[in-house]
């Protein structure tokens, strides 16, 4: 392609808008960076483009072609040397004219550069030099001018960027590795020169902007009034990245784990800043503080605010353990000092909504990284305490205020968040000093139950017109809600006796006006977040604070006064549902309700149903069963209402819940939040021992029928309400869930005996009905008993006459997860057998045949897979059978069909006809199955009740057919997909752990693709954040490594087995290195288990281990380093076997526990030396770093050890 035609391709590509012509001309121009010299071409693309489109190209081609080369040497030094200082060039002398996303484009290409190629000395030179570490000194002449400065800055920080987070073509285990090498070099050897780079340039530019209005230059003290300074807009372009370099600083990843600070927003008040001891007394210089906090007051309405703030953000989240206490309470000071400042003139937070959101964030920060006996020390506490309290009264709870845009919940987060702990630290402190008295007059007490009424207050009556607010409270599943009621439930308790007043009267206030409206929507409103209060209230009975000075009892029966009137509510809207549904009252019994009355109901108001569903489940969890026992609460109830114990409490609750399930219309959340509440009710002993005496339920348990309750009905789905948002699927779900409560219940109330046949039989029989009439509809269907495996795929096309396909369709699902559900509850060796006697052999072929009719309907083979799943799971050792019968094996065979009818039918059906473009149809109908499949052969593996030998002693290929089951799920999978959905990667590497302990002979002579795929997985699982997949990883190699050398010993290792191991020596090499940067760098929580596969690594690589590989590990490190690792590396194998043994293993344990110990102090002592040598300028801080001079020792003991050395294996 000449670059004409490169032109217009970019053109349509980038600018034309048509699909058709972007996909084209997409096509023409993906091959073009493949070319050999892509260089060369880009560079001409550069320099001689009409448009930014073809810049724009050229740059990510660039990228793109050192993202795809496989080794950086393919491209020689002088190349990359010299298209780093061409890019440098290019942004110099076009900074003016080049379109912003090609600048952005170029400046992440330089990056990309610079940290690729950051440890890559320059062969030209005798000494040893980095290139690619001076960047610093090759910006200096873009100081020129403000617009060459501000690509400068942007060039910094791109490069902090690009050092901190990983890119997308960095997560696999090598390419991570070196990342984060890059990571922490960088951090030791730049990061804080660029910091203090960045501020003082912001410092001069505080110090010119006072000079100019006129005020002194000292920082110590803030302007008397807020000003909004104008500079040219060039100069402001570099102040702002000046800025932003400084937050990028704050927020790089210091400890090289792959993530950042910025990844989180809500949550994010829990991190903290964990900089190097280097940057101690930075920590504590009052001037950085000070500096950020200036930009308020000069610069106020800009976006440098913003900024600023999230700068003191991060300063405010330094470490506990880098300063000591006296330290703590300066910085302390000097942040709430300039809080105070800010609150005293806080215009320029109201006109911003950023601004504000920043400066609560800090707010919040601040009491997650210092507790309030260290707040109350510091100077003007009182001040401080009632600024703050009034600005949160008068500018964030206030709904109608002046503000020109509406709060947003997260801003008003992070401002409760702070209330709320500051609380919450009372329940674990008797006072805040034993010494000052003085120090207990924490004020709380007078200001946090006034922002509690003000709260509710304020929200109750901005409901009645407010829209926005209405919509942001029961939105979402009534999340911010939940956010925001949590945190005032916590405030509530500081003076409960006052809260619990001011919501008794709301109550009976709104109560009284819902009883007299006419049109009650608005009351209903307030009502309904009036009864979520009261509910959060009510769940906060565990947080005991303090300075309370009423008793647990006393609290108790102010919760009995909330409890009374929820319950009148609740009577009161059954009556006004059976009014307007012409009926008798529907929760007096559920005896006395029929399912013909109930046909056409619907509830009166779905937001006081789920409201009063959420405050009675606050309710059990502080009062039913196995929770706190009160008998006071009891006494309120009993005088208002009648109610004696907890038995009467919990008929009134159930009957509620069970009239909800009979509601023919109804709407998702409402039966959502029913059923969910019902399956709570049944956790716990002493709950489901009171639940079974009661006559709804035992009256439940003989009639659990679909006429009883209509959402088990398989065509409910068509009279939901006109509203519903999810699938018929998910309704279908619940039930589940429903009979999961439910059989918990039988397991208390049934003893499954003889005397309890009957009993079971006719809980049995709504199950036996529909299982019957499935037999009947597949009496026309091959009978599978009579086949093998091998003949299923003979069986012709199936076509009811007794009913249609989706009618049978229905009938599978409801029956699959309704027995699952069942199933998942029955944890007793009776239970279990008395369920697979009435399910074997009568009813459980059917499903197979299921299986085989529906093979591409994925509403139908998920929830049948994942009751097979649930059949095979040996809970609580429940699968022990009758030792006369072949129980077990007969389950595992009827396991094995339907696996072997998923491999050969489904599996076959979704990786021809589905597109892997469709996300969610890619996961639902191909990668959910495969998971289930591969927890099934994993349950089956692990279940320990059959000896899977009998298979192969009787030529049953049943164990046979689930590995090749297990093989052709390997084949249909990518390993991005594997790694991409967490339930994939977890059911994977269980299996594969399963299989190394049982059958690892087995994976050990897969074929060689196949291997290599395992083996990369493993490389993989490795780096994985999971420890549990990190562990494993470790079992495999473990159990591998053993295999391969217990079989060269005794010579029966087969072909395959050895071709296998040098295929992928390199691999396993890589394994090794892997393996030893993250004990040397990383956390390692599992070292124990690691350093059992570690030790066979070695031995595997024993020729190299102390060479080749040596070098690869002391790369990159200063001599004073490498001397440390060469020395710990060399002690390593002291007193070690060249034998697998478990006493040879536990003695590497300890040598690699000690290893780890001396490597970590003697590195950080290092680090410390060179941190504190990296303050001088960048220009001056060149590494150290130099190849492996020390001589290498072999301390590995000789061939004359007591075992044999495995000689052959050395080979590899």
């Amino acid at each position: 392609m000449d670059a004409l035609e490169i032109e217009h391709l970019c053109s349509q590509l980038y600018g034309s808008g048509n699909n058709d012509q972007m996909r084209l001309a997409s096509q023409r121009l993906e091959t073009f960076v493949n070319q050999p010299n892509c260089l060369a071409q880009c560079r001409v693309l550069l320099d001689r483009a009409l448009t930014p489109y073809t810049q724009f190209f050229g740059a990510t081609t660039l990228i793109k072609h050192f993202n795809c080369i496989s080794t950086p040497s393919s491209i020689s030094f002088a190349e990359r040397y010299e298209l780093r200082t061409y890019i440098l060039e290019y942004l110099y002398k076009h900074n003016t004219s080049l379109a912003q996303f090609v600048s952005a484009e170029l400046v992440k290409l330089y990056a990309r550069l610079t940290k690729n190629f950051w440890f890559d000395l320059n062969p030209t030179v005798n000494n040893e030099t980095y290139p690619f570490q001076t960047f610093t000194d090759d910006l200096l002449k873009f100081q020129t001018n403000p617009s060459h400065f501000a690509v400068a800055l942007q060039i910094l920080i791109a490069i902090l960027t690009e050092m901190s987070v990983p890119n997308d073509d960095e997560t696999t285990a090598r390419a991570f590795t070196k990342h984060r090498k890059i990571c922490i070099s960088f951090r030791d050897m730049k990061l804080i020169d660029i910091y203090l780079f960045a501020c003082k340039f912001l410092r001069d530019v505080i110090v010119n902007q006072k000079k100019a209005l006129g005020l002194s230059i000292e920082f110590t003290d803030y302007p008397k009034t807020i000003h909004t300074a104008q500079l040219q807009s060039n100069y402001y372009i570099v102040v702002e990245k000046l800025l932003s370099l400084a937050l990028s600083c704050l927020t790089y990843d210091f400890l090289g784990t792959g993530s950042s600070v910025q990844d989180v927003d809500i949550s994010d008040e829990h991190l903290t800043l964990q900089v190097p001891i280097a940057w101690h007394d930075h920590m504590i210089d009052g001037s950085f503080y000070q500096l950020y906090f200036s930009y308020y007051f000069l610069f106020s309405n800009t976006t440098l605010v913003p900024i600023a703030i999230s700068c003191l953000v991060q300063l405010s989240s330094v470490r506990r353990s880098l300063l000591n206490t006296n330290e703590r309470l300066i910085v302390l000071n000097l942040i709430t000092y300039g809080i105070r400042s800010i609150l005293e003139q806080p215009g320029g937070l109201l006109a911003d909504e950023k601004s504000l959101h920043e400066f609560c964030r800090l707010i919040a920060r601040l009491k997650s990284n210092a507790q309030l006996h260290e707040l109350v020390r510091i100077d003007n506490y009182q001040v401080f305490m009632e600024r703050l309290f009034r600005f949160t009264i008068d500018h964030l709870l206030s709904v109608h205020h002046h503000r020109q845009y509406h709060l947003s919940p997260n801003t008003l987060h992070y401002i409760l968040s702070f209330w709320s702990k500051i609380v919450a630290f009372l329940s674990h402190i008797s006072k805040l000093s034993d010494t000052d008295e003085s120090s207990t007059l924490h004020l709380l007490d007078i200001y946090v139950p006034q922002i509690v009424a003000y709260y509710i207050q304020s929200r109750l009556d901005a409901l009645n017109t407010d829209e926005t607010l209405y919509n942001e409270l029961f939105d979402n599943d009534q999340t911010i809600l939940q956010q925001q009621l949590d945190m005032i439930s916590i405030m509530s308790r500081l003076d409960y006796n006052k809260t619990c007043v001011l919501l008794c009267n709301f109550f009976d206030d709104i109560a009284q006006q819902y009883q007299q409206a006419v049109n009650s929507e608005t009351v209903e409103r307030r009502l309904t977040f009036l009864i979520y209060v009261l509910g959060c209230v009510l769940g906060a009975r565990g947080i005991t604070l303090s300075s309370l000075s009423m008793s647990n009892d006393d609290q108790d029966l102010f919760d009995g006064e909330l409890v009374v009137r929820v319950l009148q509510l609740m009577t009161y809207i059954q009556q006004k549902t059976s009014h307007e549904n012409n009926q008798k009252p529907i929760n007096t019994a559920i005896t006395t309700t029929t399912a013909t009355e109930k046909i056409n109901t619907t509830p009166y108001s779905e937001k006081l149903e789920l409201a009063v569903l959420f405050f009675f489940d606050q309710f059990r969890k502080q009062y039913v069963g196995d929770h706190g026992r009160s008998d006071k609460i009891y006494q309120v109830l009993f005088k208002h209402l009648g109610i004696t114990d907890e038995e009467q409490l919990l008929c009134i609750f159930v009957k509620k819940l069970f009239t909800n399930l009979q509601y023919s219309i109804i709407s998702d959340k409402l039966i959502e939040r029913t059923v969910g509440c019902f399956s709570e009710l049944t956790h716990g002993y002493q709950s489901v021992r009171k639940l079974v005496k009661l006559d709804p339920i035992q009256y439940f348990i003989n009639n659990h029928t679909q006429e009883l309750f209509p959402f088990l009905h398989p065509i409910f789905s068509a009279k939901r309400s006109h509203n519903s948002t999810i699938t018929a699927s998910s309704w279908s779900r619940l039930r589940t869930t429903f009979y999961s409560a439910i059989g918990r219940m039988l397991m208390h109330d049934f003893r499954y005996d003889e005397d309890d046949d009957d009993r079971v039989e006719a809980f049995m029989i709504p199950f036996t009905t529909q299982c019957t009439r499935l037999v009947q509809i597949f009496k026309e269907f091959a009978d599978f008993s009579s086949m093998n495996s091998g003949q299923f795929t003979t069986i012709n096309q199936f076509n009811p006459t007794s009913a249609s396909l989706d009618e049978v369709q229905s009938l599978i699902i409801g029956i699959t997860r309704d027995l699952r559900g069942l199933c998942s509850s029955l944890l007793s060796k009776q239970a279990y057998n008395s369920f697979f006697d009435w399910l074997y052999p009568s009813y459980l072929p059917i499903f197979l045949k299921a299986l085989y009719v529906f093979y591409d309907r994925l509403e139908v083979y998920n929830p049948l897979l994942k009751f097979i799943h649930e059949l095979a799971a040996n809970r609580q050792d429940r699968l022990v059978f009758d030792p006369t019968k072949a129980n077990a094996y007969l389950l595992f065979r009827e396991t094995s069909n339907l696996l072997y009818i998923f491999q050969t039918k489904t599996l076959v059906h979704v990786n021809t006809t589905v597109p892997e473009s469709d996300g969610t149809l890619y996961y639902k109908s191909k990668l959910k199955p495969i998971t289930t499949c591969l927890k099934i052969i994993q349950t089956c593996l692990v279940g320990n009740y059959l000896n899977f030998g009998v298979f192969q002693l009787y030529s049953d290929p049943c164990f046979d057919n689930c590995l090749q089951v297990f093989i052709a799920i390997l084949t249909s999978i990518k390993k991005t997909d594997l790694f991409s959905y967490p339930k994939l990667t977890t059911a994977y590497f269980s299996l594969i752990e399963s299989l190394s302990i049982i059958k690892i002979d087995f994976l050990a002579n897969l074929s060689i693709p196949l291997f290599g795929y395992v083996l990369e997985t493993i490389s993989e699982g490795f780096v994985s954040y999971e420890q549990t997949i990190q562990n494993s990883c470790c079992v495999y190699l473990d159990a591998y490594l053993f295999h391969i050398f217990r079989s060269v010993k005794k010579k029966t290792a087969s072909t395959n087995l050895m071709a296998n191991a040098q295929k992928y020596e390199s691999l396993f090499r890589q394994i090794l290195v892997n393996l030893m940067n993250g004990i040397i760098y990383a956390e390692c929580r599992n070292i124990y288990t690691i350093s059992k596969p570690l030790l066979g690594l070695i031995l595997l690589n024993e020729n190299n281990f102390f060479t080749e590989i040596k070098q690869q590990l002391l790369f990159g490190h200063t001599q004073a380093k490498q001397a440390i690792l060469s020395t710990a590396l060399d002690n390593l194998m002291v007193g070690i076997d060249r034998t697998l043994t478990e006493s040879n293993k536990e003695n590497f344990t300890q040598n690699i526990t000690q290893f780890r110990s001396d490597i970590q102090d003697s590195i950080n002592t290092t680090n410390t030396e060179l941190s504190s040598a990296s303050v001088l300028r960048p220009s001056s801080v060149i590494s150290s770093n130099v190849p492996v001079t020390i001589a290498i020792s072999n301390l590995i003991p000789s061939s004359s050890s007591t075992t044999a050395p495995v000689e052959e294996l050395m080979t590899l």
